[in-house]
Formats: structure tokens, C-alpha cells, sequence
């Protein structure tokens, strides 16, 4: 695109150069195109093909076996009411309370056993999807490694931080943009290990931020959790800013992701659940016109509202298939949106 871009701005140029010249002399156009060619401008110099291969940063979530149920959350709980009511104590149980039903559907994942749920991923999920969809050889992907457990996030700051920079720094010496695209719990280490470069190394710089299914900003039951400590969904919002070093970012969610929201910092937010709605609908009136068909419609809206469907839906894409109205459905999420996203 660059190439192209770039040769349609030179013919341009020169096609104008002509009409000026045409013009200002006085001579009529056709005398000009009469006239002997010009001998052929030398070729630009292409740059090096390396000058123009983004670099895609990916920083993956925790292990998902451990997503939270528990430590990780609170830990976020504690700090946001914090941020906003000093000295408040947050109400734990109404955190366990909530977070029992986030168990519950994992439980109910396992029960189901149904391949809808993804299984554990290793650690190059992100970055062995980011590799399947991208052109071949147009971009160089590096990952940013961390252990993955809730308990070492603190850690695990600097060292995203120290990679980040070190990746910059190179792509930076060669030409070459850098982009970066976390998932879930990766999105906040990545959100805040920007922060602190735009403090200590302003000149990095990131060309594209992508966030999956980010808790940024809390919401569905997190929400709910804040609003019972006069904290409302606007200064919730108001938190999380934009890093100074981030040129454009770009958030996906889905409100029946428990972990994920809108986030008002970004450029760009798309939901992607969004055809969940009509589909739940259809599910319960089928239900209420054939009640033999409840069973199945308990296990439909399941998967339709699952937060481990939904979580992982913005890498392996949504799909599902409704016992009760006998139907497939698919939702290509990652490609279309990262081709998209990350076209240079």
C-alpha cells in the first residue's frame, strides 16, 4: 500500500509539473504533448525491506486455569477503591459473592464438556494466532513473556516495561513502526508499563495498541461492586487514560466477557457479542413454545453468555452450535479485525 500510495503521489506531481509549465508558458497543451518525451526520472531509492515490517509486540493474559478466582481481581478491587475513597475498606464479601458465580460458570463449562470452551493455552496463544493471520513475512512478531501468575503481576511490570523499550529501540534504529496487542491480564501490564515509559523513555513510541477483552475498566458485576462504594461508572472511566506514547488504540469487548468493557481512553471500541441478543431471544421463545425443549435451551444460552466462550472469543473467534434451534453460529473476530487493525 505504501508503494502504491507513494507512485500515485509522484505521477501526480509530475502530471502537474506538466499542465504548470503548459500554462505558464502560454503554449498550447497539445504543442507540449507533441513535443519530445522527457527521458525517464530515475527510480527512488526503495528502502530496505526490513524499514517497512512493523514490529507486533503480544503480551498474553494469565494462565486462564488461574484467572483469579480471587487474588488477582481483589487486588484491582483494592487498588481502584483506593484510587477513589482513601482510607475505604472494600465490602470482600460481596467480592466472593460475585466471584462464586464466576466459578460456577467455569464449573459449568467443564460439565458441558463441549469443545465451544477453549482449553488451558500456552503461553504463544496470542502470539501463533497473530503469526496464522498476518501476511507472511510482512511483519516480525516478538513476544513479551511472563510467568503468568496472579501473584507475580507487580514483577511482572518492569520486565514488560525493560522489553518494550528494548524492541522500540531496535525497530527505531531500522526504520520500522512498532505496534503492540495484549490479552486480558496482559493488556493491564501493557497499559501500565506504557505509562511509566512515557515517564522515563518519552521518546518510545507506539504506533498501534490493540487491548482483547481488557479489565481495564471494570464492568457488568465489577461495576455493580463499585456503585455499592459511591463509585460510579464515570470515574471508573476517568482512571484509565490514554498513554502519551500510544499514536492509536483500539479496544475489543464484549459484555458477556465478565473481565472486559468499553473503554472511553481509546480510540476505537467494538463489541463483539452484539449478536447475542437476537440469538438469546429466538432461544427462549422456542423454549416456550416446546417446554421438551428446555434442557437444551439452558445449555444454548449458557454458551451464548459464557465468560470463557466470550474471553477468548476475540482470538479463536465465537462459535456455537443451538441445540434448540438447530443452527451453527460463527463469528470471525480475530482476523478480520487485527488485518484491519494493523494494515501499514
Amino acid at each position: 500500500m505504501t508503494r502504491f500510495i507513494t507512485a500515485l503521489l509522484f505521477t501526480l506531481s509530475f502530471s502537474g509539473s506538466v499542465a504548470a509549465s503548459c500554462f505558464e508558458s502560454g503554449a498550447p497543451c497539445a504543442a507540449v504533448e507533441a513535443a519530445a518525451p522527457a527521458p525517464e526520472p530515475a527510480a527512488p531509492a526503495r528502502a530496505p525491506q526490513s524499514a517497512k515490517k512493523p514490529v507486533v509486540i503480544s503480551i498474553v493474559g494469565v494462565d486462564f486455569s488461574q484467572v483469579g478466582l480471587g487474588k488477582l481481581e481483589l487486588a484491582y478491587f483494592k487498588q481502584l477503591l483506593e484510587h477513589f475513597k482513601p482510607g475505604s475498606r472494600l465490602d470482600t464479601r460481596l467480592f466472593e459473592e460475585r466471584l462464586a458465580s464466576v466459578g460456577e460458570d467455569l464449573a459449568a463449562a467443564e460439565l458441558y464438556k463441549s469443545d465451544v470452551i477453549q482449553p488451558k493455552q500456552p503461553d504463544d496463544y496470542l502470539d501463533s494466532r497473530l503469526a496464522a493471520v498476518l501476511p507472511a513475512g510482512r511483519y516480525e512478531i516478538a513476544p513479551v513473556r511472563w510467568s503468568r501468575d496472579p501473584d507475580e503481576s507487580a514483577a511482572a511490570v518492569p520486565l514488560v516495561e525493560a522489553e518494550i523499550k528494548k524492541i522500540f529501540t531496535k525497530a527505531r534504529a531500522e526504520g520500522r513502526p512498532v505496534y503492540l496487542v495484549a490479552h486480558s491480564w496482559g493488556t493491564l501490564l501493557a497499559h501500565t508499563a506504557l505509562h511509566r515509559l512515557a515517564a522515563s523513555a518519552p521518546e518510545v513510541r507506539i504506533d498501534k495498541f490493540v487491548t482483547l477483552g481488557s479489565p481495564l475498566v471494570p464492568g457488568s458485576w465489577w461495576l455493580d461492586i463499585f456503585v455499592q462504594h459511591q463509585v460510579n461508572a464515570g470515574q471508573l472511566q476517568q482512571y484509565v487514560s490514554k498513554p502519551a506514547n500510544a499514536a492509536y488504540w483500539v479496544n475489543l469487548w464484549a459484555k458477556n466477557d465478565y473481565f472486559s468493557n468499553e473503554i472511553k481512553a481509546a480510540d476505537k471500541n467494538l463489541r463483539q457479542d452484539g449478536l447475542v441478543d437476537a440469538l438469546e431471544r429466538r432461544v427462549i421463545w422456542a423454549a416456550e413454545a416446546d417446554h421438551s425443549l428446555r434442557p437444551a435451551a439452558l445449555r444454548d444460552l449458557f454458551f451464548l453468555k459464557s465468560l470463557k466462550t466470550w474471553h477468548f472469543a476475540y482470538i479463536f473467534d465465537f462459535k456455537v452450535y443451538l441445540k434448540t434451534l438447530r443452527e451453527n453460529h460463527n463469528q470471525t473476530i480475530f482476523a478480520p479485525v487485527v488485518s484491519a487493525e494493523l494494515a501499514y
